[in-house]
């Protein structure tokens, strides 16, 4: 299902921003928004910033506690998210869905699923606490839109981490996608793009995660 940039909720709009910041500045490429329900109100916003060296206080940066949900959850200026729900652009890790229970998250929308913790909601129905406090889940997004959130992650992945069991379930579950990833970490053309940045809308609407055809 085509699915242009137009016509994505502004929310989306904001995480997948963000995760176009966070992969032109040499991270996973992760954005993630804490949005108010009722109003639309985009409360707190948040990137990727594991490979970032400058400090930007009250946010996390240079480590790999740095991810884009842990951003938006330190931009929040309020003592916890109950009420609020959670747009990222992959699913949350272990560390990240941990702390979205803790703060009382109601929701979690995610573009692209994560399949390294393929079956994580049954650890925490294992536990009184946890299974009272996960938040409802909705997602992947359609098409080229999971596409390109999983896309993302996987370049940097190839880039700085290969041969880990990370890379290799990727390239198991997303043979596809992982053949674009080589291509792009090899293609200067797509390098000299994303330097420049003409715009994340460009690349949603040309679907950059599709394989490239067959002369």
């Amino acid at each position: 299902m085509a699915v242009r940039w137009d016509e994505l909720d502004p929310a989306w709009r904001v995480v997948f921003d963000e995760a176009w910041t966070s992969f032109r500045a040499g991270n996973f490429g992760i954005g993630a928004a804490l949005v108010d329900p009722s109003s639309g109100e985009v409360v707190a916003v948040g990137r990727n910033r594991v490979a970032d060296r400058e400090r930007v206080p009250g946010l996390i940066s240079g480590n790999m506690t740095a991810h884009a949900e842990m951003n938006a959850f330190a931009a929040l200026d309020r003592f916890d998210a109950r009420g609020l729900h959670l747009y990222t652009t992959l699913e949350p890790c272990l560390m990240c869905i941990g702390t979205a229970m803790q703060l009382n998250v109601d929701h979690v929308h995610f573009a692209a699923a994560d399949e390294f913790y393929d079956g994580m909601d049954e650890l925490w129905a294992q536990h009184p606490l946890t299974a009272a406090r996960r938040p409802a889940a909705t997602g992947p997004l359609p098409g080229v839109l999971a596409s390109f959130a999983r896309l993302l992650p996987i370049v940097f992945t190839l880039r700085h981490f290969p041969g880990r069991s990370a890379e290799q379930l990727a390239r198991r579950r997303h043979p596809d996608l992982a053949a674009v990833a080589d291509r792009l970490v090899d293609d200067d053309a797509f390098a000299a793009i994303a330097d420049v940045g003409p715009g994340l809308e460009y690349f949603v609407d040309h679907d950059v995660s599709a394989p490239r055809q067959q002369a």
